[in-house]
């Protein structure tokens, strides 16, 4: 019984407010096991929050007990210690944490290394359920206490997913709304996001947290979302979509198929994308070529990993777009890196994207030509056997007109610089067939080629030069008819008229693509270091005799 002195004392600290300290437990024996590092695998978690935990142990707060999904079996793991040495025995025990729910003791054998496991069977989980674990240790004479709860849920049902769309047409190169759903069972972890794409190869590896860096995973508002897709080309395409849920559960592909009918947009070169208008190409950040602008989650249209010489980066590469070497209506690239002996071909899908496939390697026309379209030697002219000495290409059009005929663009061909001396290659068969050259000495040595179409009154496409000594842009026009052009005009690089100064320290990249600002007349564009792009619109006559005389303040 408790003395008069210890009840007075005990009352005066309650009616004081003051606490009255516990009894102080007994201090665990210093030679006991211990067990730390509990962690359940797979990893609980929540695949949409891209969150996981090895052990929760409060599963009533935030979202509940993190999820594992399909798969194998579970395997429970704990760090056991004695403090002596002693070879000890973990005993794991899992808890059903339904009411009255089963307790089951799972024991691993003697030992002295410290990582204890256990596995327990999948089919030991209802799907659904909710489930617990702990662990403690023993030497046979001192035994650790538990340790914390480790709580999980099971969800062994994936997701379903379908893909919907209305009856309007379809057509290449035009935008159309597609509606991706997704659902999960009502005892399932929930639809955490859903990845699509219009190309049949299997989504493998991908997450929800993919999101920031690829357009195709999305988020599903009470079960579904719209996405605008744009088929590449005419014919039968298709829509492909997986759902997968907060467990990691991942849905069997959805496919919904349609025909795409043929694009009501005129062809035109300098188009990449199939929707009739001509696009710029310049390099990222990471050194992908992409139209400027474009979300960078979305279609790279040439890999950075992909540009030649090796460099991993197209921010030196040269490279040029306006036509075709395989009669679609979509340009192809061409692209060669500066001091490389090969010129690569890298051809459209139809979607603008060049890298799906290797390149096509052109090789050097062996046939050269005077202006006058007789045969001279190559080497008297300094044509190589290849084209490491090439300076300068771009991609021209036809030499003998630049409208489509019946909808269809004409054969490209091919500018270039070697030695100072300026070539156009012509296309024959599958790929450039004669050389015929234009300026017979070196004056062309230091100047960038830009091919903005017809823009000197004539139907015949122009070409731009800019100097990169002073900065200068001349034009250059085709004289004569479609079946006997002429070229005299291109003999001086520096007797064009001139159309304005782009220094090349303020302006390292510059090119032109057509009319991008849709007044009817091409124009000039303009890539900082950074890939920032400046356009400058062109100024002068519009119409059939579209002419352009210089350049309006960059936009």
């Amino acid at each position: 019984m408790k003395s008069a002195r210890a009840l007075s004392t005990a009352a005066v600290a309650l009616a004081l407010g003051l606490s009255v300290a516990a009894p102080a437990a007994a201090a665990a024996d210093p030679a006991a096991p211990t067990v730390t590092a509990t962690r359940t695998s797979p990893t609980p978690g929540f695949a949409g929050e891209d969150r996981s935990s090895d052990c929760d142990t409060d599963p009533y707060s935030g979202s509940g007990a993190g999820w594992i999904g399909l798969g194998g079996d579970l395997t429970f793991r704990a760090t056991a210690s004695s403090p002596t040495g002693a070879p000890l025995q973990t005993t794991f025990q899992l808890w059903d944490t339904a009411y009255g729910g089963k307790r089951t003791d799972q024991a691993s054998i003697r030992t002295t290394w410290p990582e204890a496991a256990t596995t327990f069977g999948r089919d030991r989980f209802a799907d659904g359920g909710q489930y617990a674990w702990r662990a403690r240790a023993t030497d046979g004479k001192l035994t650790s206490p538990y340790t914390a709860w480790c709580y999980f849920r099971v969800d062994h049902t994936p997701p379903t997913a379908e893909v919907t769309t209305d009856a309007s047409p379809k057509r290449a190169g035009e935008e159309a709304t597609f509606t991706l759903k997704g659902t999960d069972t009502d005892a399932g972890s929930g639809i955490a996001c859903a990845r699509w794409r219009t190309d049949p190869t299997p989504s493998v590896g991908w997450r929800c947290s993919d999101e920031s860096r690829d357009a195709h995973v999305v988020r599903l508002t009470d079960g579904a979302t719209d996405i605008k897709v744009k088929p590449a080309t005419w014919g039968s395409q298709s829509v492909y979509l997986q759902t997968m849920d907060n467990a990691g559960n991942v849905s069997q592909d959805a496919v919904l198929s349609y025909y795409a009918q043929t694009s009501t947009a005129p062809a035109a070169f300098g188009d990449i994308d199939a929707d009739g208008k001509p696009d710029v190409l310049v390099p990222d950040a990471e050194g992908n070529l992409r139209i400027p602008g474009s979300d960078p989650r979305l279609i790279t249209h040439a890999r950075a990993n992909a540009a030649p010489g090796g460099s991993g980066s197209w921010a030196e590469i040269q490279y040029t777009h306006r036509g075709t070497f395989s009669g679609a209506g979509v340009d192809d690239l061409l692209a060669h890196a500066p001091g490389g002996g090969t010129l690569y071909l890298f051809r459209n899908d139809g979607a603008g994207r060049f890298t799906g496939q290797g390149p096509v390697l052109l090789r050097k026309p062996t046939l050269c030509l005077n202006a006058a379209g007789e045969g001279i030697s190559c080497a008297d002219h300094g044509l190589g056997a290849d084209w490491s000495a090439v300076t300068g290409i771009a991609a021209y059009g036809s030499p003998r007109g630049d409208s489509a005929v019946d909808g269809v663009l004409p054969n490209t061909s091919v500018l270039f610089v070697e030695t100072g001396r300026l070539w156009l290659a012509t296309r024959g068969g599958f790929g450039l067939r004669s050389a015929t050259l234009l300026s017979d000495d070196e004056r062309w040595a230091g100047y960038d080629l830009l091919t903005p179409g017809a823009a000197q009154g004539t139907d015949f496409p122009t070409l731009w030069a800019r100097s990169r000594a002073d900065g200068s842009v001349r034009a250059f026009s085709v004289a004569g008819t479609a079946d006997a052009p002429d070229f005299s005009a291109f003999a001086d690089p520096a007797a064009g008229p001139s159309l304005g100064t782009f220094g090349a320290a303020q302006h390292p990249r510059i090119g032109s693509d057509g009319d991008l600002t849709g007044d009817g007349l091409p124009d000039l564009w303009s890539a900082d270091a950074s890939g920032k792009v400046t356009v400058f619109a062109g100024r002068g006559t519009t119409g059939t005799s579209r002419t352009v005389t210089g350049f309006a303040p960059g936009l």
